[in-house]
């Protein structure tokens, strides 16, 4: 699955974090109570890759709830990103994942040729 969506990280409580959507916005806690998730999860927005560490060293964020949710691997960004940036970034992204190469070695080679993308790979399975 594929978001392009703008992002916005809640450092308060990192599960009220935001993806804003058509039909409003998609919390961090909405992702929790999700039967099933896809086995890749790309979202092409800004900061929804950061993640707030509380008590217990217990992550929590976006990536955190969909990686608990079931994805194996999610893709986002640490930080903010330009539309154009994101662009190239997701094209060359999307291009190597239908060659066949792994998604975070398909991550790194999109990034190459672009030092202002901020995007990871988080989990690679």
């Amino acid at each position: 699955m594929h978001i392009a969506a703008h992002g916005h990280h809640q450092a308060e409580n990192a599960l009220f974090s935001t993806l804003d959507l058509d039909g409003g916005p998609l919390f961090g806690y909405d992702l929790q109570r999700l039967a099933q998730v896809p086995h890749m999860v790309v979202l092409s927005s800004c900061d929804l890759g950061l993640t707030d560490v509380r008590p217990g060293d217990e992550t929590f964020g976006i990536v955190t709830a969909l990686l608990n949710a079931g994805a194996a691997t999610v893709v986002a960004s640490v930080a903010r990103v330009a539309d154009h940036t994101a662009m190239a970034a997701m094209v060359g992204y999307h291009r190597a994942i239908t060659g066949g190469t792994p998604p975070a070695a398909a991550l790194a080679a999109a990034l190459e040729r672009d030092a202002e993308a901020s995007f990871v790979c988080f989990c690679a399975g």
